[in-house]
């Protein structure tokens, strides 16, 4: 079984700036792009790495390339409009390849997450391995404690954000994101793809902090500062 990576480079970036895409602004004095690309591959879990950007990016995307060595990269394809286009498009890119089984692993990544942790990769490559499939979840300090007028909720219950990658077998990928395209449907993030038309949950390992996603322009300042302090 091998485990394949998809690296997520598009999106509008609409809440960052008009003029940049965030995965290629300078994090550590390098595009943001490097540092996942980096990661997946020095990881020994990941065997392959394919990069979904935006047609307009191309250029970019080949200074990432020569500034990262990278043996694993099988491939650059343009990804679509939204989030869940863009996972499509690298997803049908992979299996026309003829070069991943059905049996295999695929992880999906947000190259807008630019500091994941080797060890949480590895982790979450394993969890899959055993379990079929998994997600990092992180209770983030932005988001919102859950009524508590609901009753089906302790008090101190908080709503767990899920973090990238996220891991799942690769026929469940594909069918469900054919599924998905059949009825016109988009899913926020993969897992909800997945839960929807493969029945798969995803098998929820604790995040980090590190692995934040960069949103706005102050997110930035937040990496800079996690990369000095390390």
């Amino acid at each position: 079984m091998k485990t394949h990576a998809i690296l997520l480079a598009g999106g509008s970036s609409a809440r960052f700036t008009d003029e940049e895409n965030k995965v290629y602004f300078p994090v550590g004095r390098k595009p943001a792009l490097c540092w996942p690309l980096e990661t997946l591959e020095k990881s020994e879990y990941v065997d392959s790495i394919l990069l979904v950007v935006r047609e307009e990016d191309w250029e970019k995307t080949n200074i990432v390339i020569e500034l990262v060595e990278t043996n694993k990269l099988i491939g650059i394809t343009a990804g679509g409009k939204t989030r869940h286009e863009s996972e499509y498009e690298g997803l049908m890119y992979l299996k026309n390849s003829g070069n991943v089984s059905e049996n295999d692993l695929i992880l999906i990544h947000d190259g807008a997450r630019p500091l994941l942790p080797m060890y949480l990769l590895d982790e979450l490559i394993e969890v899959a391995k055993r379990n079929g499939a998994s997600a990092p979840g992180f209770n983030s300090k932005n988001l919102s404690v859950k009524s508590t007028s609901d009753k089906k909720y302790s008090l101190d219950e908080t709503i767990v954000e899920l973090q990238t990658p996220q891991v799942f077998p690769a026929d469940e990928l594909w069918k469900s994101y054919e599924l998905a395209r059949i009825d016109d449907w988009q899913a926020v993030d993969t897992t909800e793809c997945v839960s929807k038309y493969a029945g798969r949950e995803a098998v929820i390992v604790p995040g980090d902090p590190k692995n934040m996603k960069v949103t706005f322009i102050e997110d930035i300042f937040e990496l800079e500062k996690i990369i000095t302090d390390e």
